[in-house]
């Protein structure tokens, strides 16, 4: 069924929560990026949580059950991300707890799509990553095990970003790190928390910088500065430790320039925005 080169992971720096009661919808629906309506036991989308600034907060997958929906978030950010919604909570019928459930990846080290499994998912915001899915204990699935970082190492080469460390809560655009790309805003569904300076962003068609992945030749830390010349042009996401690449996030008039950070010589080369919005019209 499965070529040799699919491999599983626990991805042990996620944690679930679960948001369930009659007004899960409603609540949900008027504060995240992604429309929630009527969405299917089992789907599974990419969202987000902004600033009224339209600046991101949190990013996190939400699955559909039939009387709930299970967030997957960062681990290290799941107690702000509770705290935050249920600052929201006001009346609404609802109940907002962490949980002990497991988030499990099936994915091929060579970055195409995994074929279906059942009780997986699609990790919606990007094909590369394979499938996902939240269980009471690892499932026993008849396939290698490989490592947390070699499935970070995966999706990093693929252009995705993910989590506080990568995308500072507060300090960053969500189209200029390409949520739009990762199936993770709708632009039809109504307002959102931070949706008039999104969907601004986003009518206007034109972004001054954008997030790249970089190859990296030399010594750079992530957070540095990159540079064309002695002019500072962006900086680095993050740097994936196994292999020379990472994810730069760099100004557009930039790009085709001679670029360095620190002591390393770094060339963008591809990424979340070489695929097509679906939503641009």
């Amino acid at each position: 069924m499965f070529g040799m080169s699919i491999v599983q992971t626990h991805l042990t720096d996620r944690t679930v929560l679960r948001l369930d009661g009659p007004d899960r919808e409603d609540f949900l629906q008027n504060l995240v990026t992604q429309n929630v309506a009527g969405l299917p036991t089992g789907a599974c989308v990419m969202s987000a949580l902004l600033t009224p600034q339209g600046k991101l907060l949190h990013d996190f997958l939400i699955f559909a059950e039939d009387n709930a929906y299970l967030i997957d978030c960062a681990a290290e950010q799941a107690a702000a991300l509770l705290k935050r919604l249920s600052l929201y909570k006001l009346r609404a019928d609802i109940a907002l707890t962490n949980t002990d459930l497991q988030l499990h990846a099936l994915w091929q080290e060579d970055g195409f799509p995994c074929p279906p499994m059942a009780g997986f998912t699609e990790d919606p915001r990007h094909q590369g990553l394979g499938l996902r899915g939240i269980f009471d204990a690892p499932p026993e699935i008849a396939l290698p095990q490989s490592k947390l970082a070699d499935w970070h190492s995966n999706r990093l080469a693929l252009g995705v970003p993910e989590g506080p460390t990568e995308m500072p809560p507060g300090s960053v655009f969500p189209l200029e790190f390409g949520l739009q790309h990762m199936q993770a805003v709708d632009f039809k569904k109504g307002c959102f928390i931070g949706q008039e300076v999104t969907s601004r962003t986003h009518r206007k068609g034109s972004l001054r910088k954008k997030l790249r992945v970089i190859e990296v030749r030399g010594a750079t830390r992530a957070g540095d500065d990159i540079c064309a010349g002695e002019r500072i042009v962006g900086h680095i996401v993050a740097l994936d430790p196994q292999n020379a690449c990472g994810l730069g996030l760099i100004r557009e008039d930039a790009v085709e320039l001679t670029l360095t950070s620190g002591g390393a010589d770094i060339k963008p080369c591809g990424g979340l925005f070489d695929i097509e919005d679906p939503q641009k019209t």
